[in-house]
């Protein structure tokens, strides 16, 4: 199956053999290394000897989102600290914050800065290590970018994750990218220790989970939105033995009025950048479009590898977590909010690395770019429900 036609008609799967339209694909990358770690604010070096070309340009506005025509008094404003925090600092100080928004990659957090923190990218938000001394018993992932002594990943090593205030109208929001992940950490999940702790130091009344995803099945288009109405586990590697490998866990009723602020003005500016987007993206918001947590890094593909088709509309590696450590707030809102980077993938030679390596250019060049819609998303909840 050679030629130009790699999409088939109303469906959304990519086909490998046309990976020379993406980002060279020259070299293997490590997969989880690039997925979690890769900035787009600030392209690193041991990326380029992979061949992602297109993504490593020097111009910063190819890999960015752009900028989105909010309506009037409701554009995300940053609120920087009249004085930066000591590293070791707690969250206290955003107790009673309307909304916490958590992401999980390097590329996802760029877009979230892009958009709600103009002017602040993540080089510039606090780091946290509020008591990592209790996380480092825990934390036993080689892989972890927790534990990467590496130069270029000094943000990370031995950091909880980063955070910057900002406001959506009267709303105040804290945004925040872990900086664990279930995938990687070990046996212990210390990320379900950090979402409880971020949940009852600030106590919000809206909590979000946001980032890129992989689709599952033809139907979702790169750049759809998929507003969980259940997140589920799909454990099937190093927690396949734990209680809780398929357990899911029901999110918050959207809205609808944030359905109807998601228009067409705010999503398609950052659409039209992505091959073979939608022009105004599909917001998936029905109480069956689930997101689906793996404990590995992975994407869907027509020969249903990872038997992740009929499980939800999207895959991801944390956000059922999330869901494990809010159930102890019942009165608390919280949202999954994912948007499909790569599309289902068809896998005709049944050539996995190839696959594999096409998802992660497509992700290299659109992760933070697809993320807008997602971001745009969490506004349109965030401004319904906190600025009635």
């Amino acid at each position: 199956m050679k030629g130009n036609n790699f999409f088939m008609p109303h469906a959304y799967s990519y086909h490998p053999d046309h990976l020379d339209s993406l980002p060279g694909t020259d070299d293997c990358v490590d997969l989880q290394d690039l997925y979690l770690n890769f900035n787009p604010e600030r392209p690193q070096e041991r990326f380029r000897p992979a061949g992602f070309k297109t993504a490593l340009t020097p111009e910063p506005a190819v890999r960015l989102p752009a900028a989105v025509p909010w309506p009037d008094g409701k554009a995300p404003q940053a609120t920087p600290l009249a004085m930066p925090p000591a590293e070791a600092d707690d969250l206290s100080r955003f107790r009673g914050y309307d909304a916490v928004v958590v992401t999980w990659t390097a590329a996802e957090a760029a877009a979230l800065a892009a958009l709600f923190t103009p002017g602040y990218r993540t080089l510039d938000w606090y780091k946290y290590r509020h008591h990592v001394s209790a996380y480092l018993p825990l934390i036993t992932g080689q892989r972890a970018p927790f534990n990467d002594a590496r130069t270029e990943m000094a943000r990370s090593y031995h950091n909880l994750g980063l955070y910057f205030p900002c406001r959506i109208g009267p709303a105040k929001v804290l945004v925040f990218k872990s900086g664990l992940h279930l995938q990687c950490d070990g046996p212990a999940t210390p990320v379900r220790l950090l979402m409880d702790e971020i949940a009852s130091t600030v106590r919000p009344r809206v909590f979000i989970t946001t980032g890129a995803g992989a689709a599952i099945g033809a139907e979702v288009a790169p750049g759809d939105v998929v507003i969980g109405g259940l997140t589920r586990f799909c454990c099937t590697a190093q927690f396949k033995n734990e209680p809780w490998k398929f357990a899911s866990y029901p999110t918050s009723t959207v809205p609808a009025r944030a359905l109807a602020a998601i228009t067409p003005a705010l999503t398609t500016i950052n659409a039209a950048k992505v091959p073979h987007a939608r022009p105004v993206p599909k917001i998936w918001s029905m109480p069956t479009d689930e997101v689906v947590t793996t404990d590995f890094v992975g994407c869907d593909d027509t020969k249903n590898r990872h038997e992740l088709q009929g499980l939800g509309r999207v895959c991801d590696t944390g956000d059922a977590m999330v869901g494990q450590a809010l159930q102890t707030y019942p009165s608390l809102k919280w949202f999954a909010i994912r948007n499909a980077c790569i599309p289902q993938m068809a896998n005709p030679y049944k050539d996995i690395a190839a696959v594999d390596q096409a998802a992660a250019a497509m992700y290299a060049r659109y992760g933070a770019i697809t993320t807008a819609a997602s971001v745009i998303a969490c506004w349109a909840v965030i401004d319904a429900i906190a600025n009635p």
